[in-house]
């Protein structure tokens, strides 16, 4: 594609220092395109110019008309840097967005220019088309009205390019909040969407088995894949069937169909019980036909192409009713018998499939009965075989790899552990020839962590899957800032990774709320050093809030790109992660006191604790539904409780 009409313009390329990059720095696209040329002059965009689309899809057209509608509805918010973009007196006249495959080299690739006129968009499919879209509403917004003349090249990296949100392990989003997420990642050129689902649903063979209120409904599954669809999103159902099956094992009524059954309640386990869950048994027919019922109804509502029947840590599998049927032939020819009956249910009723890996990887001898369209995620967070992603690869099967924004079980994400966890998958995934990146966002021990804290994780995770060799640190934490609020000051993501750092080591949420007897014997007990640090960059993130100006009546800037009729423009991540920042210094005053560094004065401490859970319950009711959020306020009240009994002045 040529150079802007009449513009001299810089190169840049991936890796290069020089003036271009500096022009190329001032748009900040996210993710960072493969190619661009940037001029040194700039042109006007105008409320209507004329608009032509030539695509069989009319799903571009539409996501022109929402584009156009933000354009004209929205300016960038105060305080946000915009392009350094002179003013002009050209005016663009019109906008093309064409569907043509031939001159694009690579699958997925568009091509947009623009010059002092006109803007025009070539994309290789309608997705391509869809993603340049994206790209256009990340130039035009941000600058409006003034858009600097540049020429862009782009493809993706990876074909699947997915991010998983867990909706059962405590906290269930509200409609809102899913198609708030889903016209994000849309943004970010996601195009699958997986929601894990172990008992979050609302079964019509079995209203008991999700508690009322605190589950999707087959219509909302409905609207959201729509919604998705809309946006060239895959929305997969990720249903637990075999391992993590605790809620309904435990039910008196299915409860006889567990390799090991339950001897208490769901209502009466803590957390890590919860988590482990129950195996089914998978030899008894009964248990096969409870699998078959929730898929059936899972189906109805999600009608995607794609599902992930996971089939990942069946840890009792063996270990009970089964034992000595499998004491001589092992567990693998059931594990893979079970596997293919769910993927043959599946792919009858016209689904392709995916199944987590962890069995399958240990097991090489086992992938030979496998489908040759079945997909392996292979996942792995804390110290992952990366390199077992060449035998998968090489067994002939479709693999993707499944890094994690590590929010689990943390008060703030471990951003450097979660960027090293992606990074390293993004790169070993591309060298071994893998198919997607699928970035998980779990929520383990209640879903303590907010949506806000794992913006950063998951946008790191999209700009990988597009450009697998896209810049990291600093680099990237400015093209963040700029996308989530506007503002290329990254001060304040830098204090959010310094406060992060201690979650590289400690699971913070777990931690805060182990009493404190119990918390000074814990070998990973942040250091005194590391709290210290933590309560000063915690402080420091608070103040730069405070200090940009921003309130929860300030619209991010990411909404004003991305929102495209139907997700609502929402403005609450900063409160998330200002919230979880609270939690933070308290959690690390809480470190020095078991370590007797610090006297505390326990009735302050306390009642910063219980004004930071309700900014908590505010920022949880905003975007959740009521779910889980009790056995949260049960641990605060808990916590709280405990440090009273500190004595006086106590270390």
């Amino acid at each position: 594609m040529g150079s802007p009409a009449g513009s001299r313009c810089h190169t840049y390329s991936t890796g290069c220092k020089s003036m271009a990059q500096q022009l190329t720095d001032g748009i900040q696209l996210l993710p960072r395109p493969k190619r661009v040329e940037i001029a040194s002059d700039a042109t006007r965009f105008p409320a209507a110019p004329r608009v032509c689309v030539d695509s069989p899809d009319s799903r571009v057209q539409r996501a022109i008309e929402r584009w156009l509608a933000s354009v004209s509805t929205k300016s960038p918010a105060p305080n946000a840097s915009h392009d350094a973009a002179p003013r002009s007196p050209s005016q663009i006249e019109s906008v093309v967005v064409r569907e043509d495959r031939s001159g694009c080299e690579h699958v997925g690739e568009y091509r947009l220019r623009v010059t002092p006129t006109a803007i025009e968009l070539v994309g290789a499919s309608a997705a391509a088309c869809f993603h340049g879209i994206q790209t256009l509403g990340q130039l035009v917004v941000r600058s409006a009205p003034s858009i600097r003349c540049c020429a862009i090249v782009d493809w993706p990296d990876f074909p699947t390019r997915a991010v998983l949100h867990d909706v059962t392990r405590g906290k269930v989003p509200t409609i809102e909040t899913l198609k708030l997420l889903a016209d994000r990642l849309a943004g970010l050129k996601i195009n699958q969407l997986h929601l894990n689902i172990e008992h979050a649903y609302v079964f019509g063979f079995d209203s008991d088995i999700c508690l009322p209120g605190d589950g999707l409904t087959p219509d909302e599954a409905c609207e959201l894949s729509a919604f998705c669809r809309e946006r060239f999103i895959d929305l997969v159902p990720a249903l637990a069937t075999f391992g993590h099956m605790g809620r309904v094992l435990s039910m008196p009524a299915y409860r006889h169909l567990a390799e090991i059954e339950a001897t208490n309640e769901w209502a009466d386990m803590n957390w890590p019980q919860r988590l482990r869950g129950f195996t089914l048994d998978c030899r008894n027919p009964e248990g096969r036909r409870l699998v078959e019922h929730m898929w059936s109804d899972v189906l109805d509502g999600f009608d995607g192409a794609v599902v992930n029947i996971c089939g990942d840590e069946p840890h009792d599998l063996g270990m009970g009713k089964n034992r000595a049927a499998f004491a001589e032939c092992g567990t693998g020819e059931a594990y893979v018998e079970h596997i293919l009956r769910a993927y043959e249910f599946c792919t009858a009723r016209g689904r392709r499939v995916q199944v987590w890996a962890d069995i399958l990887r240990n097991h090489p001898e086992l992938l030979t009965r496998l489908p040759s369209d079945l997909t392996l995620l292979h996942w792995g967070y804390d110290d992952p075989d990366y390199e077992a992603t060449a035998g998968l690869v090489d067994s002939g099967l479709a693999t993707i790899v499944c890094p994690g924004t590590s929010g689990w079980k943390r008060i703030v994400n471990a951003m450097n552990q979660a960027e090293h966890n992606i990074v390293q998958f993004a790169e070993t995934g591309r060298r071994c020839g893998a198919g997607g990146l699928l970035n998980t966002d779990w929520g383990d021990h209640g879903h303590f962590n907010l949506l806000g804290c794992s913006w950063h994780g998951l946008a790191l995770g999209a700009a990988l899957a597009w450009h697998a060799s896209h810049e990291v640190g600093a680099d990237f934490d400015r093209r963040f800032s700029r996308w989530l609020v506007g503002t290329e000051d990254t001060a304040g993501v830098a204090a959010l990774r310094c406060a992060s750092a201690m979650g590289g080591r400690a699971e913070t949420w777990c931690m805060m709320g182990t009493p404190l007897e119990r918390m000074c014997d814990d070998l990973n007990l942040p250091s005194i050093e590391t709290a210290e640090e933590s309560i000063a960059s915690a402080s420091a993130f608070l103040d730069w809030v405070d200090t940009m100006g921003f309130g929860s009546a300030r619209p991010s800037i990411v909404d004003m790109v991305h929102s495209h009729g139907g997700a609502s423009s929402d403005c609450r991540d900063l409160d998330d992660l200002a919230v979880a920042c609270c939690f933070t210094k308290l959690f690390s005053e809480k470190v020095l006191l078991a370590r007797g560094a610090r006297r505390i004065d326990k009735a302050n401490w306390v009642d910063a604790l219980l004004a930071a859970s309700e900014r908590y319950v505010t920022c949880w009711n905003a975007r959740n539904k009521p779910s889980d959020l009790d056995r949260i306020m049960v641990v605060i009240n808990n916590i709280a409780d405990d440090v009273r009994q500190v004595p006086d002045g106590g270390a």
